[in-house]
């Protein structure tokens, strides 16, 4: 008689896995992925996505100034440009990265040696810049760049995400793994229907999502919670959200003069009006968003895991 070979046993877990197919094996080994793991809490940042519909309405202006802001203040904090293919934050920061983003990505260089401290404060994870592969990741790439700033919320106090416009996959992914999103638009007609997009999709994976809107390059007072209003109302007729007014900014011509390269002017011109501003919708992010500091995360729900777990439906 021939003796069998006899492999492990497998759990029914993996029978039923064997049993679905090499597509449904897919789905169902991503599902088990993200499931899969310790629950035990750890220290964790507040996380924060700046998201916008359409480009151009000052989101990365605003992600730097508040890094800044919050870094005076008194907070652990740290960017990712997480706008991949597109980043412009370092530029803003006045930071000349060796590595951005892709190496990280790609296993070519470590969270330590990608992250810097830029010249005002705050650290930077800088994304790549003309890089057309980066706007749409491989799977092993996304559940890297997962892992690495789950790794990074575990130092900091406050994480800001600063995501590319729109709604393209990864941008979505990174925008709902976030504890809070703030939407930045604008007071035109445009600006409003595009971030109504935004606010669209999020709400049919996540109901439950909390925005905070901020309108900018407002023209005269008042024009910003008018534009908030329209949002709200739509929003709460069609999709059911509940937004919170973070504020708005004044149009200010010396945004557009000030070069690339230079520092925020939160940090250059600290008692101008525009850093005035730019430090009262900090205060109130603290407010509305706070308290801002690590605090204790079951890894089952921490940043990595939450990324994850939408990855399965996205």
């Amino acid at each position: 008689m021939v003796d069998r070979a006899v492999g492990p046993a497998r759990s029914g877990a993996e029978m039923r896995g064997a049993s679905l197919g090499p597509r449904g094996r897919g789905l169902f080994d991503r599902l088990l992925s993200g499931l899969r793991g310790s629950s035990a809490p750890r220290q964790e940042a507040v996380t924060i996505a700046i998201a916008s519909g359409k480009g151009g309405t000052g989101k990365s202006f605003i992600a730097t100034s508040l890094a800044v802001l919050l870094h005076k203040a008194g907070l652990r904090t740290a960017l990712v440009d997480c706008d991949f293919g597109l980043a412009c934050d370092h530029l803003l920061m006045g930071a000349k990265p060796v590595f951005t983003m892709q190496q990280l990505v790609t296993g070519k260089a470590t969270l330590d040696q990608v992250l810097l401290t830029t010249p005002c404060g705050p650290r930077l994870l800088p994304g790549a810049s003309g890089v057309r592969k980066m706007a749409a990741l491989a799977d092993r790439e996304l559940l890297t760049f997962a892992r690495e700033i789950g790794a990074l919320a575990g130092r900091e106090d406050v994480l800001l995400l600063d995501l590319g416009a729109g709604i393209a996959p990864q941008i979505m992914l990174t925008m709902l793994a976030a504890d809070h999103i703030v939407l930045v638009t604008q007071p035109e007609i445009a600006a409003l229907v595009d971030a109504y997009a935004v606010l669209k999709c999020v709400a049919q994976v996540h109901e439950h999502a909390r925005f905070l809107v901020l309108v900018n390059r407002v023209a005269e007072p008042g024009r910003g919670e008018q534009a908030f209003q329209k949002l709200t109302e739509v929003a709460r007729q069609h999709v059911g959200v509940e937004l919170h007014y973070l504020g708005e900014i004044e149009d200010d011509p010396r945004v557009g003069q000030h070069r690339l390269g230079q520092l925020p002017l939160v940090a250059t011109d600290p008692d101008g009006a525009m850093s005035v501003t730019l430090a009262a919708i900090a205060a109130r992010l603290q407010t509305l968003a706070g308290p801002l500091e690590a605090r204790a995360v079951a890894a089952d729900l921490g940043l990595e895991a939450r990324f994850k777990q939408h990855r399965l439906f996205l």
